[in-house]
């Protein structure tokens, strides 16, 4: 059978690459520190077209990410949310009945929210949370396992690409960052 949907659901790790232009505008002194990892979540509906070609359509929560900046007495914490929705193409090279490599080449629609805490160095206050949506390239690759004929397993590493916005634009600036996450994937045929 060369066509047939499929769901998942996986977890991994997850990264975010801030641009700190976006975070530390450099005005005062201040000392920067980052986490930048965290761990993600994703769920996926697919449909194999052929043995060569899927369609994917997920949903990720790539995790919740801090730029903190401490300006002698008060530290800032930036709290940053990453989730969104990808489009895929899977292109598939099965190397035996069981057992393929995949790419992915698609569009991802995030979500991001940046919430101030202690903002502008005031203990105790924050801001609203600011969102920005955007659409970016969607890219990744992984290998997939079958141990029977409906139950299977996925590795998979995606990039995400630039979430957020920029903070040299009108609209409300959430900050740019790359996205990326490792996920261990269960996959269920149907």
């Amino acid at each position: 059978m060369d066509d047939y949907w499929y769901l998942g659901l996986g977890a991994g790790y997850s990264r975010v690459q801030f641009y700190p232009v976006d975070f530390s505008p450099g005005v005062g002194t201040s000392t920067d520190s980052k986490k930048e990892f965290d761990a993600g979540f994703k769920g996926f509906l697919g449909y194999q077209i052929n043995r060569n070609w899927a369609a994917e359509l997920s949903y990720a929560t790539v995790g919740k990410f801090h730029y903190k900046r401490n300006n002698g007495s008060i530290t800032q914490d930036a709290v940053y949310k990453v989730s969104g929705v990808g489009f895929s193409l899977v292109p598939t090279v099965p190397l035996t009945s069981n057992f393929s490599l995949y790419g992915r080449f698609g569009a991802f629609f995030s979500t991001t929210r940046l919430t101030f805490y202690n903002a502008n160095f005031v203990l105790g206050s924050s801001s609203a949370g600011i969102q920005s949506s955007e659409p970016s390239v969607l890219t990744g690759f992984g290998a997939q396992y079958f141990w029977d004929e409906e139950n299977g397993i996925r590795i998979e590493y995606e990039n995400f690409g630039t979430v957020g916005n920029a903070c040299d634009s009108t609209d409300p600036c959430t900050g740019r960052a790359n996205a990326k996450m490792a996920s261990v994937n269960l996959i269920f045929k149907f």
